[in-house]
Order: C-alpha cells, then sequence, then structure tokens
C-alpha cells in the first residue's frame, strides 16, 4: 500500500482528477453556450423541410400572409376582402397568439416571443407579402409594428376594420388597407 501513495503517484492521480474535471467543465461551456444556437439551426433546418414539403415548387413564391394580432378570429369574409384589396389570388391567416401581455416595463420580451412563433425564417420575412391585422391595446400595437418594420424592413400593410351595420352578418368588415410605407414616404417631404 505504501508503493501507491508516493508523491509521484499522488500528482499523477492529482492531474489525471483536475483533467477529468476540467473537460467535463469544457463539455459543459460548450453545451450550455451553444445549445440554443445549435437548437436556431435545427428549427430553421426542419421549418424548410416541412415547408418544401408541404406545397408545389412553383407555388413557393406565391406565399401570402395575413398576420391577425386581434386576438379575434379573421372571418372568411374579412380574408377574401383583403385578398380583392391586396389583388391576391389566396392568402394564408397565421393568428400570432400575445395572450395576456404582461402589465410591467418588459412586456416586449412577450410580445417578441409571439412573433417568433410565427416560424417564419428572415428571408420569408423580407420577402412575403404581409397584411397585419392590429391588436386593439396601443402600446401592444407599437412595439408589434416596430418589431415588425425591423424584420421586414419596412412598415406592413395594416388592415384596417370597422363594424359593420346593424343586420349583417359580421361584426367588422375591411374598410380600408393601409399602405404606412406610402404614407412615410410623403410624410418624410413634411420635415
Amino acid at each position: 500500500m505504501r508503493t501507491l501513495l508516493t508523491v509521484n503517484n499522488l500528482s499523477l492521480l492529482f492531474w489525471f482528477a483536475a483533467g477529468l474535471l476540467s473537460v467535463s467543465q469544457y463539455l459543459e461551456f460548450l453545451f450550455t453556450k451553444n445549445i440554443p444556437w445549435l437548437w436556431r439551426i435545427a428549427r430553421q433546418v426542419w421549418r424548410k423541410i416541412r415547408r418544401s414539403f408541404g406545397k408545389k415548387a412553383d407555388d413557393a413564391h406565391l406565399q401570402r400572409l395575413i398576420l391577425n394580432f386581434s386576438g379575434h378570429p379573421v372571418s372568411p369574409g374579412q380574408q377574401q376582402a383583403i385578398e380583392k384589396q391586396m389583388q391576391w389570388t389566396s392568402s394564408s391567416v397565421v393568428d400570432v397568439r400575445l395572450g395576456n401581455v404582461p402589465e410591467d416595463n418588459t412586456f416586449e420580451a412577450a410580445i417578441t416571443k409571439a412573433i417568433d412563433r410565427t416560424e417564419l425564417s428572415p428571408e420569408e420575412w423580407q420577402t412575403t407579402p404581409i397584411v397585419a391585422v392590429p391588436a386593439g391595446y396601443p402600446a401592444v400595437w407599437s412595439v408589434i409594428l416596430a418589431s415588425l418594420h425591423g424584420r421586414l424592413g419596412h412598415f406592413p400593410d395594416v388592415a384596417r376594420l370597422r363594424p359593420t351595420p346593424p343586420g349583417s352578418g359580421e361584426k367588422y368588415e375591411v374598410a380600408e388597407i393601409l399602405n404606412l410605407r406610402e404614407h412615410r414616404h410623403a410624410s418624410r417631404g413634411k420635415r
């Protein structure tokens, strides 16, 4: 037993244990720092695979989206009115569920997470025609609009809804599509 407890053997045992500990800490560092990054890459690959099987190759550039932030469903009549005003042949409605937005100083993170759940890639944000149905809460809509502008590179078109006359089938109809890009451009001359 005394031959095992020599200075050389103890120092070798110490360095071996220190090496194992440092390797385990390095692996933990790599995985904890890179898991979100690896997860984003895997999610983007999965989206591309799912979308490539979900539509025909010649139909890929014809995708048009109605992003609904209102919390109420977009009726088929409203969808048809948006398609007619935008001169689209078809569109898809994506309900962006905001849920209960926290009433504190940091609700931007909750809105960003809700928009991230649309699962659009950066290329799709910049190439897909989008019409947004606004949220009713002005502070929330302001953050949504700023986030959409950052992702799109410009303001989205916005569907303005208005109450319908009594006796009609729907409670709200599409009054107009607001082209915020043109409005912004026209307003720049008044600086």
